[in-house]
């Protein structure tokens, strides 16, 4: 019954006192303190900024204003990556889904037809290749319809732009 002989308590505590702290510190402790680290730098470059008003005015956050999902631009660009992969958009729905006087946040709910190998790479062009568009959900599905099955990939795509 007791396989490490004499020395069985011993092993024990071993492992106690020095496996299990750094199989807690790798597995959850390591991750946490490098946030931590991080957000501490973060705080240090602000109040570095802080102290100097001139480099806050230089700073600009600009946005890429080119309305992809109203206007059809996101549809053309999938139609683009699609051609000669057996993928087919099913269906696209913009919608406004929150406006103030500066920003727009717009949707387009997408739905593509195609092989599994297909939708992926077309969904992987989507996120590299059109950086101003987010694609914030994804969803595989299969449809039954007259004895053949499709497999579908809806995805869900955000873009905030400046309100003109």
């Amino acid at each position: 019954m007791n396989r490490l002989g004499k020395y069985g308590g011993v092993s024990y505590l071993l492992l106690l006192i020095v496996v299990l702290p750094l199989a807690v510190w790798r597995l959850s402790l390591a991750r946490t303190f490098d946030r931590w680290q991080e957000i501490r730098r973060s705080e240090r470059t602000i109040a570095t900024l802080s102290a100097d008003s001139s480099a806050i005015e230089t700073i600009r956050f600009r946005f890429d204003t080119t309305e992809l999902i109203a206007g059809g631009g996101l549809l053309d660009r999938i139609n683009r990556y699609t051609t000669g992969m057996g993928v087919s958009v099913v269906r696209y729905t913009p919608y406004l889904t929150r406006s103030d006087e500066e920003f727009a946040l717009r949707t387009a709910e997408v739905i593509l037809s195609g092989r599994f190998v297909s939708l992926v790479r077309t969904l992987d062009r989507i996120e590299r290749e059109i950086p101003s568009c987010k694609v914030v959900s994804t969803a595989f599905q299969t449809v039954k319809r007259r004895q053949e099955k499709r497999l579908q990939l809806i995805l869900l795509v955000q873009q905030l732009t400046e309100t003109p």
